[in-house]
């Protein structure tokens, strides 16, 4: 699925890479989330990684925690009139981009090191498809810039601590518009495309490779299936073979494992969105569920033992929803948050 994540407000894209142990950081969270009911608006929490000493930053929505804890990037159509917030993790001062007046801003994924944030820009506001992009903010100098221009479909930073990204850009908001998948330094220089065949989105960035949504177009909705290529685009395989009916488009990459070895992956399309681990060594696909529910996914633990995972969220106000962690192949969770949605973590 192309899924520009600015037009599904309050979804989380994809995930920054996870570095092992960073949820063990004294100072900070190892999970955040959002409440809130229909009739209020959301606020963005964090907690220990275990879900444990919950403590509010204010309001907002997609969330997403730095590597390191420390910051949470959150979507913010308050009255501040910014359209993304950094809460510092401690409680601290805010810290405000961008206009809300004249874009939505959502964080995409975080630079291992927890320097750089990158942001995609859309939104009904903007006078024209030119104020389309993707934006890096650079947490140590406050400054931010725009690396590309266009729909932005998703984007994550190389594993390690390159700063260089990836991401999928069209060069306008129609369904048959091509897209395709480019690498780019955090300060804009050096950008590449690696893929060409205009089908190409939704790119996370693993230490076996890049996984990707490869769409096939269809008559009532595209079919989407996760492949893997290397970092330069090459030695494309398809990775998954689910079945995929009218009306939902298929499977989302959402997060690595630190061995590149297990991916946490979303099924999407009309009224559907149900969470799969996807295992890249025998490209297996399992769907995850609580019973006999059907559950969302969110990320996987660095380890790749288990996958984060929301209850009873979906189309729903944040509240209503549980957060847990599942095994990988799946079985019985462990409940997180016992009200809560839209989660982000760095187990």
């Amino acid at each position: 699925m192309k899924r520009a994540t600015g037009l599904l407000v309050g979804v989380l894209a994809a995930l920054a890479w996870l570095v092992p142990g960073a949820g063990a950081s004294a100072s900070g969270a190892g999970i955040a989330y959002v409440t809130g009911n229909a009739t209020g608006e959301p606020v963005v929490w964090v907690a220990d990684a275990s879900g444990k000493h919950a403590r509010r930053l204010g309001q907002g929505t997609g969330p997403l925690l730095s590597p390191n804890g420390l910051t949470v990037a959150v979507t913010d159509f308050g009255a501040s009139g910014h359209a993304l917030t950094l809460y510092p993790a401690d409680g601290g001062a805010a810290t405000a981009y961008f206009n809300i007046a004249q874009a939505n801003a959502d964080a995409l994924a975080w630079s291992p090191d927890s320097r750089y944030l990158a942001v995609s820009l859309t939104g009904d506001n903007l006078p024209s498809l030119s104020g389309y992009g993707l934006a890096i903010i650079d947490t140590e100098t406050g400054t931010e810039q725009m690396v590309a221009s266009g729909v932005i479909y998703g984007a994550s930073f190389a594993p390690g601590y390159s700063d260089t990204l990836v991401y999928a850009r069209a060069s306008s908001l129609s369904a048959k518009a091509g897209t395709n998948v480019f690498t780019v330094a955090a300060n804009g220089t050096g950008r590449r495309q690696i893929t060409r065949d205009g089908r190409s989105a939704d790119p996370v960035w693993g230490t076996r490779g890049i996984a990707f949504d490869r769409e096939k177009l269809r008559k009532d909705a595209p079919l989407d299936q996760i492949w893997l290529m290397a970092a330069n685009g090459t030695h494309r395989r398809q990775i998954t073979h689910v079945a995929v009916g009218p009306l939902v488009e298929g499977l989302v990459p959402l997060a690595f494992s630190a061995d590149g070895t297990r991916l946490a992956a979303e099924f999407e399309g009309e009224d559907t969105s149900v969470g799969y681990s996807v295992s890249i060594l025998t490209r297996r696909a399992t769907q995850l569920k609580v019973g006999h529910e059907a559950v969302s996914a969110w990320g996987v633990a660095s380890n790749g033992r288990s996958v984060l995972i929301s209850v009873g969220g979906f189309e729903a106000p944040p509240s209503t929803a549980k957060i847990e962690r599942i095994p990988f192949s799946g079985g019985h969770p462990t409940r997180l948050i016992a009200h809560g949605n839209y989660p982000s973590w760095n187990l």
